[in-house]
């Protein structure tokens, strides 16, 4: 009987494996997953030693090292056996030995995929290559895309015939809004639905109709598929461009305008493509993950490293939100693998788009919504409420629900950010610490709510065991005891204070105290200080699940960068219900005013809190320009430049009075010449020593000194989210994006320099040399090309009818 091995990627393995027990009276035949021949070396080397011996090898061929060797092997001729190579990049096609018709039909069979043609293949492969009288057939056309239902008989092709069978199937129960599901036709080919199915059903079962939509991956002509992006388009949009739906689940990481003839992520328009669907789309679009590498037992006690390209940060690029893991692998017979769902994880998904599309279905004046400030307190508990990174945290949160009044919120924000402050701190609306006791918080009308333990416990009672008894390890029973010298947190009167200030439907609180309790602070008392990976106390929990529970907030929204939540303890990623930022979090949608220079961490609020970003504008930078005594400084310098050919005697004059004034401006701690073999500062050197040095060389070094100062940026104030900086201060904004030119053929400060005669590269790199005919700096002449280029930044805007009015900073 003809020998046959099969190594091919996981994805294809399930299939192979289940046509090869239909052809197993034909041929002697053993099929590998290349995953787990890469996981196991001493059954690869034991495989590969067979393929000498082999008559056929048929490859499909993935990313796994063990690839390199097999290549090696085929090519040094070890083997005798007709080779077939596939794999989704043609060139790795040139491994086959056989007719390339008998590739390209073999890659028919399989890309269509479907049990009946991958055993068909095998036939077909067996009489072509191996001499064995068998029939085969054709490749059979199968749908490549679909509306499946398990409770269908059929596949739709057709979203109005779907439609009309689900109406009669949902049989006018209320619905509380309509979800669709995009998946990979991989998935529905295979038999591999559970994910789905499971899906379908919880969101049913919550009241929410389901449209469930497969396609393949990525537009491929030649095989005639349009791609998930069209598929989105065709059948969530009615044809007038309506959503038919709240919500959309996208199971498919490819980016939606993906396609065989795009480059992936080297190219710029495919995710652009994508977020142009979605954007058509208008509604949240949610992308779980579904681990590829781990079972179900491995990711509960590992991290998900090697899912996290794939399956999280690539449908980042288009935006999709809330990256709860739904689903990993189950090991099944041989190397097979199915992908089955995490039953909590699928209900926490669930429950979590009910709070979203709820959030859009209720009218503003019925939302509630609770924006929470930062507050390092070890840092000062009064003086960092509300710090954020760039941003005026304070005057936003009045801005914004200024415009939620307008928007129909029933709110009444207070004037302005100051006076926010002032009613926080005279109500004490913070937590304790310090000089600020639990009981002047409750008498001053800081607690929002006395949370009775009971009710409290109810909440706490959900939680994964472990992470109850992390808990009371740290803090002790609920609702927090004297554990360790360490007094219960936020506790008064055997209740949980929950501190807050409210504006009729919308909440202004502080977050919790991360890491200790009471209102000592000697460095005993602060659990994190010893275990970074401590539990929050219970009155941090307590407050976002009051939130969430009891207060009912649509939303909740973090403003600033950052606070602590997505800092909890837990996973990285694929978080669990064990892990605290997806304790606390619950189902609340979670906005996140996040400045917009911090991609790193605002990916881990991504991530672990299921946070949707919203980024704000950096705060203004100018010139810091000259001033005061170094403003003089560089006026002697240039005096200075213009007398040494010209009056020697007054430059030697000048030398002196430089001298003086870098000692009165400090600078003389700050420029260094060489001096003895190496580099001191001038005011180590003593009196000899200073006029020993060429005083040419001194100039050289105060002058780059000066350079580095003048054309430094610095913040001119914080911003406001939504305000867009007005004046000069407009000009600046500007002018501080145009001046990095990155190497660009078009920049505005490239082309005034050389309007001004000098090359801009030569002035950057030579900051403290002098030019001849000016006797100013290089650094100097780059500042009069930043006024020269703000002015025509500013007359551009004043043509383009922008008002700049008379404040502000001149240039």
């Amino acid at each position: 009987m003809k020998k046959v091995i099969v190594i091919v990627w996981q994805s294809y393995y399930n299939m192979l494996y289940r046509a090869s027990k239909n052809v197993g009276h034909l041929m002697d035949i053993e099929v590998h997953s290349a995953r787990a021949l890469d996981n196991d070396p001493e059954r690869f080397d034991r495989v590969l030693e067979r393929l000498a011996e082999a008559d056929m090898l048929f490859l499909y061929r993935s990313v796994e090292s063990i690839w390199d060797r097999i290549e090696k092997f085929v090519r040094e001729r070890k083997t005798r056996a007709k080779v077939i190579c596939l794999s989704h990049d043609p060139a790795y096609w040139t491994l086959s030995n056989v007719r390339p018709e008998v590739v390209s039909r073999a890659y028919s069979y399989l890309v269509i995929n479907g049990e009946e043609n991958v055993t068909n293949m095998l036939r077909f492969l067996a009489a072509e290559e191996l001499g064995l009288d068998v029939d085969y057939a054709s490749p059979k056309e199968i749908p490549w895309e679909g509306l499946y239902h398990p409770a269908a008989e059929k596949v739709f092709s057709g979203v109005e015939d779907f439609l009309r069978w689900y109406e009669a199937y949902w049989n006018d129960k209320v619905s509380k809004g309509t979800v669709g599901i995009l998946f990979a036709r991989h998935y529905w080919i295979n038999g591999n639905l559970d994910v789905e199915n499971t899906l379908i059903h919880r969101l049913e079962k919550s009241g929410f109709k389901v449209i469930p939509a497969f396609a393949y991956s990525v537009k491929d002509e030649a095989l005639g598929t349009r791609g998930s992006g069209e598929v989105v388009l065709d059948w969530f949009l009615d044809d007038g461009g309506t959503p038919r739906i709240d919500a959309m689940i996208k199971l498919i990481s490819f980016f939606l305008g993906s396609g065989r003839d795009r480059e992936g992520l080297s190219d710029r328009d495919v995710a652009s493509e994508g977020i142009a669907v979605l954007k058509k789309l208008n509604v949240p679009c949610f992308c779980p993950v579904s681990s590829y590498y781990r079972t179900v037992e491995e990711w509960e006690r590992e991290e998900l490293n090697l899912d996290i390209g794939w399956a999280i940060a690539l449908p980042e690029f288009e935006g999709v939100i809330e990256p709860i893991i739904i689903a990993a692998q189950r090991e099944g017979e041989e190397d097979s693998r199915e992908r089955v769902p995490i039953e909590d994880r699928v209900d926490k998904l669930v429950q979590r788009i009910e709070r979203w599309i709820k959030l859009r279905k209720v009218p503003p004046a019925e939302r509630r919504i609770a924006f929470v400030l930062h507050n390092n307190p070890c840092a000062s508990v009064e003086a960092t409420v509300g710090a954020g990174a760039h941003l005026d945290t304070l005057q936003s949160v009045v801005e914004i629900m200024k415009r939620m009044k307008e928007a129909g919120y029933s709110v009444d924000p207070p004037e302005s950010g100051k006076a926010l402050i002032d009613e926080i701190m005279e109500k004490k609306a913070i937590s304790e610490f310090r000089w600020t006791t639990v009981e002047e918080i409750v008498s001053k009308g800081g607690a929002l709510r006395l949370l009775e333990k009971e009710r409290y416990e109810e909440w706490f009672n959900e939680l994964p065991e472990k992470t109850r008894l992390r808990m009371i390890e740290a803090w002790g029973n609920p609702p927090g005891e004297l554990k360790d010298g360490i007094p219960p947190a936020m506790v008064y009167d055997g209740k949980i204070v929950i501190t807050g200030v409210s504006y009729g439907n919308v909440l202004v609180m502080v977050q919790p105290k991360r890491g200790c309790a009471g209102a000592r602070c000697d460095g005993q008392v602060c659990k994190i200080l010893h275990d970074p990976d401590v539990p929050p106390p219970h009155q941090y929990v307590a407050t976002y699940k009051w939130l969430s529970r009891e207060f009912g907030a649509h939303a909740v929204v973090h403003v600033g960068t950052h606070g602590n939540l997505e800092f909890l303890p837990g996973k990285g990623v694929g978080l669990s219900s064990a892990c605290l930022p997806d304790v606390c979090i619950d189902t609340l949608p979670h906005l996140y005013i996040y400045n917009a220079d911090n991609p790193p961490e605002g990916t881990i609020a991504k991530r672990r809190s299921c946070a949707v970003l919203v980024d704000h504008m950096q705060t203004v930078m100018t010139g810091s320009g000259l001033y005061e005594e170094l403003a003089e400084l560089d006026r002697l310098l240039t005096e200075y430049g213009e007398t040494r050919i010209k009056d020697p005697g007054r430059a030697h004059a000048l030398e002196h009075v430089i001298l003086r004034e870098l000692r009165k401006s400090k600078l003389d701690a700050e420029v260094k010449v060489r001096i003895g073999g190496r580099r001191r500062s001038l005011s180590e050197i003593g009196h000899e020593e200073l006029h020993s040095i060429p005083f040419d060389e001194i100039v050289k070094e105060v002058h780059g000194k000066l350079s580095l100062i003048r054309n430094s940026q610095m913040q001119d104030g914080m911003h406001v989210f939504g305000s867009i900086p007005e004046g000069d201060r407009r000009v600046d904004f500007i002018y501080s994006i145009l001046r990095y030119d990155a190497g660009e053929d078009a920049s505005l400060r490239r082309e005034v320099a050389k309007l001004m005669g000098y090359d801009l590269s030569e002035l950057l790199e030579n900051v403290s040399r002098v030019d001849p005919k000016t006797g100013k700096s290089y650094g100097a002449i780059i500042e009069e090309i930043d006024v020269v280029s703000r002015s025509i930044i500013r007359e551009v805007l004043r043509e383009a009818g922008v008002a700049l009015g008379e404040g502000g900073r001149k240039s």
